[in-house]
């Protein structure tokens, strides 16, 4: 498997402290990571438009940033849904849509 593109791993801690200040704080961490998108169906037929961002080793992440993200702003970061945990990678899933067939 090849890890070649480059994503942010984005983490948003919240402020803990008694100030007036309840901004968090954002880190992003730049990896290498496999991503694929694909239809993902659920056990109730539907279907969704998902990407998956497959990351080597155990890693923490509230966002995913790809090559559009901006650290600055925090534009382009996309929700992560699901995070599967495996022996040497962890999976990050993150829904595009869903997928409709046969709409009326």
């Amino acid at each position: 498997m090849r890890y070649d593109q480059t994503v942010y791993l984005i983490t948003e801690t919240a402020n803990d402290g008694d100030g007036l200040n309840f901004e968090g704080t954002t880190t992003a961490k730049r990896v290498k990571a496999n991503v694929k998108r694909t239809n993902l169906t659920l056990g109730n037929g539907e279907m969704y438009d998902a990407t998956i961002v497959r990351v080597f080793g155990e890693c923490e992440a509230d966002k995913i940033g790809f090559a559009d993200y901006d650290q600055n702003s925090g534009r382009g970061a996309r929700k992560i849904q699901k995070v599967g945990r495996h022996f040497n990678h962890t999976d990050f899933y993150i829904v595009n849509s869903e997928v409709i067939f046969n709409a009326k």
